[in-house]
Formats: structure tokens, sequence, C-alpha cells
């Protein structure tokens, strides 16, 4: 997940997700490419620049931290591990709904939904020339959860994984998790050639996180049996990915990728309009009325999987009245939740829970709550607090999905302002402000927190006790009603049925706007461009871009 203070994966800087280890901050110009074709509006060109050639040159936000599946965590890097290596499970481009079989041809669950058997897709081979089997299936996740690196939390619901016959892999859970299928098509836990990588120093044994030394190698190399191989890779600067020609679903259409480090929102304009780059990740609400005007540039936005909330801290010490359950009720009447969606930008959602508006479980926008600023007033004047003073932090050098950190911040500040709540604005660099948030100091602040895997139950983090919950001092322990609320969760996670699941999702979330510290804010949505000769480009909120899709027409 991602948010503005706090976040999921490996802090980032650029246009970052606040995910499970990780708060959505991005530094920098912003925010991402989307997807063609999911809930996005789009600018079609009318005639296709001749760039032609079957290289792809792309500008993504650069933010990588490793390119080894048991290590990688961030967006950038998950978009390399799914292009190199094959995961068990996949999504059709910017679906988020619906799993499909990808290494593993079918699966099934017994065992009171604790035990998951895979029949792997058969004569699948690695980029190296090695059979794909259960043993490297089973030597790749026991890896991840040895490793204890970031990406861990995907397996720590397995107690064991079993490799009883080379087709055949089963997870045994140590409680029900239907996520787990989502889960698994995260290009963390691609597979890895066992032989290669353990050649190479890799170690999946209880003592990997001390003998294992294949990051290094596998930093400039790829033991995947994915549609793409590693070429070279200079840090902060290029990447380059070449195609695997014996890549069992047919070889890409495209040749190479070449990931390229342009930190300038203006500057990715600029050689997206002339043919430099073939897509642009990072485009600021600035460049795109003149891309638009662009024959040869197709320019769109479109939902993305991420939560924009406002949180209070729970600690008195911290957040001073913000805490008072009637403030809380106040504040969530006294924003003006259409000028937020001014400052997010075009195609952005009003969302009334904490789970995206394009996530199963997700409430209806229909049901948020409406400004109503007579009615904070009336809240204000019945909690008798007298002068209620605050303090709003948020990381000043920020954008991300185009939206400006500063000025969300100066809105909330002046609609807070408008009911009599006074809150000093605490601007930080973002670095700063992620570690306040994560010690569990920021007295009140905002973020977005992006998917980790397909799946609603990823947004229980904000639950009393959980990830978000913890970091603002809210424990299960708080009240017999934040105790429910937890154990509310608890079922979700485990309850196979989907509507179901769904069902107690939204009546979590109802619950969680009456006794929680939270206002929710938007779903937002990311702008993104490409040359008009390309073909096949979508955004997946978990990996990005899905290179083996792309071609030029």
């Amino acid at each position: 997940m991602a948010m503005a203070g706090p976040g999921r994966k490996a802090e980032a800087a650029g246009r970052l997700r606040l995910r499970r280890r990780t708060l959505l901050r991005a530094a920098g110009a912003a925010a991402g490419i989307a997807v063609a074709g999911r809930a996005g509006t789009g600018t079609t060109a009318r005639a296709a620049a001749p760039s032609g050639g079957t290289t792809l040159i792309m500008a993504p936000s650069f933010v990588i931290r490793s390119l080894d599946p048991g290590h990688t965590l961030e967006p950038d890097g998950e978009m390399v591990t799914h292009a190199c290596y094959d995961a068990l499970i996949t999504f059709d481009g910017a679906d988020l709904s619906t799993p499909k079989p990808h290494l593993a041809t079918s699966w099934k669950v017994s065992g009171g939904g604790r035990l998951y058997t895979f029949t792997l897709r058969p004569n699948v081979r690695f980029a190296s020339g090695n059979l794909l089997t259960s043993a490297d299936v089973k030597w790749s996740f026991d890896r991840v959860m040895n490793l204890q690196s970031n990406p861990a939390f995907f397996l720590a619901n397995v107690e064991e994984v079993q490799a009883p016959d080379p087709q055949t892999v089963v997870l045994r859970l140590r409680t029900p998790q239907p996520s787990i299928i989502p889960i698994l098509s995260n290009g963390a836990l691609g597979i890895l050639d066992s032989k290669v990588a353990m050649a190479q120093g890799g170690d999946a044994g209880p003592d990997a996180k001390t003998k294992d030394h294949a990051e290094a190698w596998l930093q400039s190399h790829s033991a995947g049996s994915g549609p793409f191989m590693i070429q070279s890779y200079t840090p902060t600067q290029e990447l380059v990915l070449v195609r695997n020609p014996n890549h069992w679903r047919a070889p890409a259409q495209m040749e190479r990728v070449i990931l390229r480090h342009v930190p300038e929102a203006s500057t990715q304009a600029l050689q997206l309009e002339r043919g430099d780059l073939d897509v642009a990740m990072s485009l600021g609400q600035e460049n795109l009325g003149v891309l638009r005007r662009v024959p040869s540039v197709t320019i769109q936005t479109s939902l993305v999987a991420t939560s924009f909330v406002m949180m209070v801290n729970m600690d008195p010490s911290l957040s001073g009245q913000l805490s008072n359950p009637k403030v809380l009720q106040a504040i969530r009447y006294a924003l003006d939740y259409d000028g937020i969606l001014a400052i997010a930008g075009p195609g952005a959602q009003r969302m009334a829970g904490v789970i995206p508006n394009d996530l199963p479980g997700a409430l209806d926008p229909r049901e948020a709550v409406k400004t109503d600023r007579a009615k904070a007033k009336a809240i204000l004047k019945e909690a008798g607090l007298g002068e209620v003073k605050g303090r709003l932090m948020f990381a000043s050098d920020s954008t991300s999905y185009g939206i400006q950190y500063s000025l969300l911040a100066q809105k909330i500040q002046s609609d807070l302002a408008a009911v009599g709540i006074t809150v000093d604005l605490d601007g930080l660099p973002g670095t700063i402000e992620l570690g306040q948030y994560r010690a569990g100091k920021a007295p009140a602040l905002f973020g977005g927190y992006a998917a980790d895997y397909a799946d609603a139950t990823d947004f229980l983090v904000y639950l009393p006790g959980q990830l978000v919950g913890k970091r603002m001092n809210w424990p299960a322990s708080a009240s017999p009603a934040a105790q429910e609320l937890a154990q509310w969760g608890d079922q979700a996670t485990q309850e196979p049925d989907p509507k179901a699941r769904v069902a107690l999702l939204r009546k979590i979330q109802r619950r969680l706007l009456e006794i929680g510290p939270y206002a929710p804010l938007f779903t937002p949505a990311l702008p993104f461009g490409y040359r008009s000769d390309l073909r096949g480009v979508t955004y997946n909120s978990v990996w990005e871009v899905d290179f083996y899709t792309i071609r030029r027409a």
C-alpha cells in the first residue's frame, strides 16, 4: 500500500506507493502511468509518429532497490521481476478481480481452507534451458520466507511448502487465507531457477538470511522463465532487458526494453513528444494539456488501487484535541471534498471508506460523508472543548499521482479553520516525515496507501492493532468496540465466500468510520502518456506495466 507518510514496500523516493511497508510519498514530479482501459479517459492521436522498431524506451520513477525477487518490493522493481520471473498466478492487464492460471494451470483448496494444491504447467523451461519443476517453486518460496527481507510478509501465513511430485506444489497455511491466490501473482514471488541461483550463492535454508549471497548477481542477471532477461543495469541510470527467445508463451513482440532515469516531468514530456521516449510514467498535470494536442501521443488517466486518507494519532499527547471523537466527527464534515478532488486531478474519485473504489469490498462513493460545516460547528459546540488546536504533518517535497502534498495540506488547514479547528502545518522532508509516522509520532497526516496485492483485505491495515492502526497509536485493546472491529478483520481475512467477504468488509468500514481516526478522501487516478503507434499498453496497480503485451502497430 501507499501513504503520504505511512507505507508498504521499501521506502522509495519518486512516485512511491505506501504499501504494506511504505507510505506513499513521491519526491519530485508526479505520478505514474495509468492503464489503458480501466475506468480511464483517453485522448488518442490522430496519426502515429513513425517511431518504429522493436525497442521500447520508458521512463519510470526509477525507484529500484533490488532486482532480486527475494528482496524487491517497490513498484518499479516488481515491474522488472514480473517481466523476468513467471509467477504461479497472474491477472490480465489492468484487471484486479479475476486471477488467472500462469505457471499453475489449476489449483484446489482443501483442509478447511488451509491447503492449496497447484498443478504446474508442463515443459516450461527457464531462460537457462533448465526445466521448471515444483522443486524450483519450493526453493523460491522457502528462500523468500527464510531471507526475512521485504517480501517475506506475503508468505507469513505459509506453514510449509511441499513438492510431492515434479508437477505439484502444496502450500499448507496456518489459517485460511483466500487472498493467498492474488498474493501469488506478485513479482516478488516469481519462480527462480534454483540450480542457477544456487550456483551464484543462493540459499533457501533456515539460515538464508546470512548464508544467501545471490542478490549481487541477480542485480545484473536474471534466473527466471519470464519473457525478458536482464542484459545490463546501471543503478539510478538505466536498465536494459532483452527478449527471452524461448519463453513458453512465444517470444515477446519487443526485442529490448530500456528503462531510463528521467526525473523531471517536463523533460519526460518533451522527450515523449519528440519520440525519444515511448512511454512516460511521471507526467505532471501541467504537461497533460500540451501533450493532448500532439497527434503522435496518447494520454490517458486511470483509477488506481490506492486510498488517500487523513489520519489522526489517537495519542492526545501528540495530537491534542484532534483525537477527541467529537472533533474527529467534525473534521469529516468540515472537509470540502469537491475542492480536494480538484487538487487530486482528473479521474480521481471520492472514496467512502478505506478500500479503493476499484476493489471488491469498497463502499459505494454515494455513502461518503458530505461536507456540512454547520453540522461540524454544532458538533464542536456540543463537545464544549473551547478552542481546538492541532498539528498536521506532511511531506513538503512530495508529489504523487500529480498531487502536490503542500497544496493538499493547505486545503485541509483552510477547511478545518472554517469550522473553528486550528491546525499548524508541519512540512518535513519526506524521509523525515515517514520516519515520524513509522515511529508512531505523527500528530495527524494524510497519505495514499497502495495495494500490495489485488485483494481488499490488504487494506485492513487501517484496523486497530494493524500496521496503520499501530502507527496511529490505536491498539485493538483501546475499547470493546475496537476489539470487536479487529475480530471482524480476522474473520474477513479468512472468509472463503466472496460475497460474504465483501459484505463483511463493508460492515468493517462503516464501523471504522464511526470509531476510527480516519477521514477517507479519494481514490487517485494516474496520468500517463505513450507513443500512439503502441498497442497493448496497460497498467496494473501492483506491478505497473506488462512489457509482454506491448507491440507496435
